[in-house]
């Protein structure tokens, strides 16, 4: 892939002259600008731009027999498509829609006010104008999901050599712990996603018969609407009013449903979207009339959303939402970079994922880590007699019943671990509360996981800025004298002060 684009951009110190606003060094977005590979990722959204190129390949001869013509008559392509966006334009203004918290619309209106921001993103020079439309950021998440995780590895990658190469030490400690990340619907109750259903079905069953050209079927519209009215208006029903509304909705949906499968027998159709919808509400049906009828809240794969049907409830345990509903991710940490070693969708058991994890240390390292901080729910016997075997020396206190003597020295080892297995829950916390994973408002799966990617690498990044500027303090002894070595990296090379 070619972009039709000038990839020349002012020099950091003539950027912003037009307005006599120099950018500073110290810009958060100019240092991020430095350290981030973009060529690395240009290349690798390019080689998998070619695989999701949008509909299907035209014949060879079509194509290559139209450029032979247009070399030959000196036309232009028309019609050929708007210019591609370089890759760095794009993913820039993910990373900083993330980092800000902004909307679609809001970060396109920061970049155009704002020098740094269009540095960062790549741009020759600064104009006052919207560098692109927002809707090519809902486009370029859906482009890049099936390489977002590449992306990730790319610049975890480039972190962790950068911090190796400046670091003079080098922990062989691995910390790794799961979280959730709940995803921005409304809380799901049964009547209430039966109810949307009956809609659905209404909808689709009235185009049906207006695609066949038959009256509309008798489907009590009128009676289910003030069924549910006078349910709803009184939030606080009691249990035999609630199941009594469960069982009028299912017989709602399951009349609907009946209606809807004649009309496909007889020849009707649905887009692609209500057919996928008409899925989905099959599936809840089933769920609920199986709830309904064995008198319980329980069944596997539960449907919570009928707009996002790939969520599903989390028991997490905790004080204040013992569900949640989105993803759950297991990560590992390890010399200040987050990886993420698994993504679903399900509740899934963290500790399952202990002998991956380790595996994919001595991947990255060539051996294995001397030490694993991990809380109790990966410190079952399996993964223990593994720690065991492998010689990883695995912190935390013993399974089974607490003795009612510890030893004091044995007190604080367990406390100090405790203590440094909280570096991942604050790097957590940080994803949450500052790079907008406390409650992911997306409507895929694909989106989701680009937003999730991108917050991983911005925390990594961020944590490689961090160390560019702490100063470091040295103490070495050469030939019976004592020396302090005060420096602070960084961005650029030529700039470091020992």
């Amino acid at each position: 892939m070619v972009y039709r684009h000038s990839p020349l951009q002012l020099s950091f110190e003539s950027f912003g002259a037009g307005l006599s606003t120099p950018l500073s060094s110290n810009n958060e977005w100019v240092q991020l600008a430095e350290v981030m590979p973009w060529k690395a990722l240009d290349e690798a959204y390019q080689l998998e731009f070619t695989k999701n190129a949008g509909r299907a390949a035209k014949p060879f001869r079509l194509l290559y027999g139209a450029i032979l013509i247009q070399q030959r008559m000196g036309l232009t392509d028309r019609g050929a498509g708007r210019a591609a966006k370089p890759f760095r334009l794009l993913y820039g203004a993910i990373l900083i829609q993330q980092r800000m918290g902004l909307t679609d619309r809001g970060v396109v209106a920061a970049i155009r006010d704002t020098p740094a921001l269009q540095y960062f993103i790549g741009l020759s020079e600064y104009k006052a104008v919207e560098p692109f439309n927002y809707s090519s950021l809902a486009h370029f998440r859906k482009r890049i999901a099936d390489i977002s995780e590449l992306i990730m590895n790319i610049m975890n990658d480039t972190v962790r050599a950068k911090i190796e190469a400046l670091v003079p030490f080098k922990v062989d400690t691995v910390i790794t712990d799961a979280t959730a990340v709940p995803v921005k619907i409304k809380y799901p109750q049964d009547t209430v996603l039966l109810n949307q259903a009956r809609l659905n079905l209404e909808a689709m069953a009235i185009d049906m018969a207006h695609q066949l050209g038959v009256p509309n079927p008798r489907m009590y519209k009128r009676e289910a609407k003030h069924c549910w009215a006078s349910f709803s208006r009184h939030p606080k029903q009691q249990r035999g009013g609630f199941h009594k509304q469960v069982k009028a909705q299912l017989q709602y949906v399951r009349r609907d449903l009946r209606y809807i499968n004649e009309f496909i027998d007889q020849g009707a159709t649905l887009p692609d979207e209500q057919a996928i919808r008409l899925g989905v509400i099959r599936i809840l049906f089933d769920q609920q009339w199986y709830m309904y009828t064995h008198k319980t809240h329980h069944v596997e794969d539960r449907i919570v959303s009928l707009q996002q049907p790939y969520i599903r409830p989390i028991q997490r345990g905790k004080a204040n939402a013992k569900v949640e509903f989105g993803a759950k991710i297991d990560c590992s940490l390890s010399e200040g970079v987050v990886d993420i070693e698994r993504f679903d969708f399900t509740a899934f058991s963290e500790g399952q994922d202990f002998a991956e994890t380790l595996d994919h240390y001595y991947d990255l390292h060539g051996h294995y880590p001397d030490e694993v901080l991990a809380d109790t729910l990966y410190r079952n016997r399996e993964n223990l007699k593994l720690c065991k075997d492998l010689g990883i020396r695995i912190c935390g206190p013993k399974l089974g019943r607490h003795p009612k003597h510890v030893d004091a020295a044995k007190r604080r080892e367990d406390t100090d671990a405790e203590n440094r297995r909280g570096t991942i829950e604050r790097r957590f916390a940080f994803m949450k509360g500052t790079l907008g994973l406390d409650l992911v408002n997306t409507r895929t799966a694909e989106s989701l996981a680009v937003k999730i990617d991108a917050a991983i690498v911005l925390s990594n990044v961020l944590t490689l800025l961090r160390v560019f500027a702490i100063p470091i303090l040295i103490l070495a002894k050469f030939e019976g004298e004592a020396y302090q070595i005060r420096y602070k990296f960084t961005t650029r090379v030529e700039d470091m002060v020992a």
